[in-house]
Parts: C-alpha cells; structure tokens; sequence
C-alpha cells in the first residue's frame, strides 16, 4: 500500500505515475472492484459541507493529485506529491484498454461541453480497435439502475468505466452502482478529461502546465468558471492554512 497524508482530513496517496499505471494494471487483474478519484482544491472544498463525498473519498482505492493547490499544500506539510492531471492519467489507462483489448465505458454528463457523438469520433480516431460504450446520462442518478443506459452497460460488460459527470456527481454514481455492474474491474471520475480528447477544450500550453497554470488558462478560455477558480485559488488555500495551523480537530472517514 502507497503512503498517505491528509489534506483537510482526506487521504492522498503518495504515489508516482509509474506505481499508478502498476497499480492500474493489478486492478485490471483484481478479483475485486476498484475506483479511483483524482482529487484537486475544489473537490477537496466539497467535501467540507458534504460529508457523504468525504466518506466517498477517503474509501476510494486510490487517491490522486490533480491540481497545484494539493501539491503546494503537500509541500506545507513536509510533502512533495506527485501531481498527476486527470486528463493525462485518462489517456494512458485508454491506452491500456486498447493495448489489452478490454472493453471501456463512457458515462457522459448530457449537459457537457461533449456530446456523445463527439467523444465516439475522438476515440475511434486515437484509439484504434478500442471497444467502447459512451452513454449520455443527467447528473441526477437516483433511478439509474432503471434507465436504458444502465442497462446498455450491463449488457456490454466493460472492464474499465469512465464516469464524466464533474464532482461530486461522478464518484458518487460511482460508489453507489459499481457493484451493481459486475464486470467493471476500475471505474473513476475523469471530469472534463474527454473535453480535451475531444478537442472542446484546449489543453494549456506547455508552459502553463509545467508551472501549474492551467487554472489561469481555463479562465482565459472559459471566464464563466472565475467562481470555482476562486474556491480553488483563494478559498482553499486560507482553509488549508486554518486547518493547518489553527485548527487541527480530526475528521473521521
């Protein structure tokens, strides 16, 4: 098992891309069900009025940075994490679906930048030979398991389901139905992943990535999101610092 710190009492593992893509191919190999999340300031923020998501993450079977806000708060704490953008990891594991021949599932929110038709044409033309579902479904999962999508999973039996409903939709739908689709193997929440495959977004330059910028560029190219960049940039870090510093009463998972 990966080593762990808490970041506003929820577990991140310590881990690098190699031992993540070791630990995808054993889940691919698993008796068992695994999900993954891939957490950032914003996701972190929820957790803090949503104590159902909290518990969500911290049972997750792997727990992943995606955002700078995690890893220079991993830095406050004596930690130097590994920052591992969704996108990225989402590629790689597609890339280990198309190498072993397995079967993935696309839930995609309905009222995303994707449409279903989009992310289809961006699969088959990167990802030669990969089999695939993608179902288009509303964020509201109550009765799920009665829908035709569920059914249309059940039928094709994927090994690895991608869930793009944005936090904390997606891990939840996760959490709740993953036993209830038997043959997924790792199941996890990509957020807007499939956007950038699909070419909806473009991806930050270089530069922005490698200096954990790409908050900065997705408020250049979408100003509309200056809210949830602010919860992330400056709401986060003053929370971080008073549970730090200030007020170190443990939550339980």
């Amino acid at each position: 098992m990966s080593e762990q710190i808490k970041i506003l009492g929820v577990k991140i593992d310590k881990i690098n891309n190699q031992k993540i893509l070791d630990k995808v191919e054993g889940f691919l190999l698993s008796n068992k069900q695994n999900y993954i999340v891939t957490l950032n300031s914003e996701i972190i923020l929820k957790t803090q009025k949503d104590e159902e998501y909290f518990h969500i993450l911290n049972n997750a079977d792997l727990s992943i940075t995606d955002g700078i806000g995690l890893k220079l708060a991993g830095l406050v704490s004596g930690c130097n994490i590994e920052r591992i953008p969704g996108a990225d990891l989402t590629k790689q594991i597609l890339q280990i679906a198309q190498n072993k021949k397995l079967k993935i599932a696309v839930l995609n929110w309905r009222g995303g930048l994707s449409e279903k038709e989009d992310i289809e044409k961006a699969l088959i033309k990167k990802y030669h030979g990969l089999e695939f579902i993608i179902e288009d479904i509303e964020r509201d999962f109550v009765n799920f398991t009665e829908t035709e999508s569920f059914v249309n999973l059940q039928n094709f039996e994927p090994a690895i389901l991608f869930v793009a409903l944005g936090a904390p939709y997606q891990e939840k739908l996760i959490y709740h139905n993953l036993s209830k689709i038997p043959s997924v193997k790792l199941a996890l929440g990509v957020g807007g992943s499939f956007d950038f495959i699909s070419g909806k977004i473009k991806r930050a330059p270089l530069l922005f990535q490698k200096l954990g910028l790409e908050w900065l560029w997705r408020l250049i190219m979408q100003p509309k999101r200056w809210k949830r960049i602010y919860n992330a940039v400056i709401v986060f870090p003053c929370k971080f610092i008073k549970w730090k510093f200030v007020n170190r009463t443990p939550r339980v998972p």
